[in-house]
């Protein structure tokens, strides 16, 4: 999901209520690759400028769960971040945002609206800061950004057996239903797959791909 940086508008989100919302736990990175449901990442084309207000929003539909390694390089970029998003920012430091969600599992905490409290708002479209600090300190984006948002709209089937796409993917107008073949799987599927699974796995994929299309 790629984003731009740019100036944001600042404001204070209220406390936040109860919000039923499909949660999203990070992949487990096993020593094999994970199975991939390639015909269904082939369908569509997936390129993210931020989302308007208004619209349907994968910062405000799913609660990202992250792991205590990726909590702890989320905190190392918190300075960054509060400078976007100035509700992180307290006289003590800086607001905890993780509530723990199960053994080794915290789960980013929202506003009472469900937008997660690393979003921010430029231009009149809903961004994220963390991958915003990371672009503009020149970090790679798997060491600060989870790895379940550096994914979606891939998810993983129930059991975590398959690669494939989340149910409502088509909802957002990030993503769009391919009208014809198109050799390959989108770019910004195949970059996220290479950021999370490496060069090696996202080339096999890309080559696997272009067979089936072919």
């Amino acid at each position: 999901m790629n984003q731009n940086q740019n100036k944001p508008s600042h404001t204070k989100p209220p406390a936040k209520l109860s919000v039923q919302r499909e949660r999203k736990h990070p992949p487990r990175i096993r020593r094999r690759e994970p199975h991939v449901d390639l015909a269904a990442l082939l369908s569509i084309e997936h390129a993210c400028g931020g989302c308007r207000k208004g619209e349907k929003c994968c910062c405000a539909t799913y609660e990202v769960c992250v792991t205590a390694a990726e909590m702890k390089r989320i905190i190392r970029v918190l300075p960054d971040a509060a400078g976007l998003c100035l509700h992180l920012a307290t006289d003590a430091g800086f607001d905890n945002v993780f509530e723990e969600a199960g053994p080794g599992l915290f789960a980013i905490d929202t506003t009472e609206d469900g937008l997660c409290l690393f979003a921010f708002v430029s231009r009149g479209r809903i961004r994220c800061s963390l991958h915003a600090a990371a672009s503009a300190a020149g970090l790679p984006l798997e060491l600060v950004k989870p790895k379940a948002c550096l994914l979606w709209p891939m998810t993983f089937s129930e059991g975590e057996e398959v690669l494939s796409l989340t149910d409502d993917a088509l909802s957002f107008s990030c993503n769009s239903k391919r009208v014809r073949r198109s050799h390959g799987l989108s770019p910004s599927l195949r970059e996220a797959v290479r950021i999370v699974y490496g060069e090696d796995f996202g080339t096999a994929l890309e080559n696997e791909a272009e067979k089936l299309e072919g």
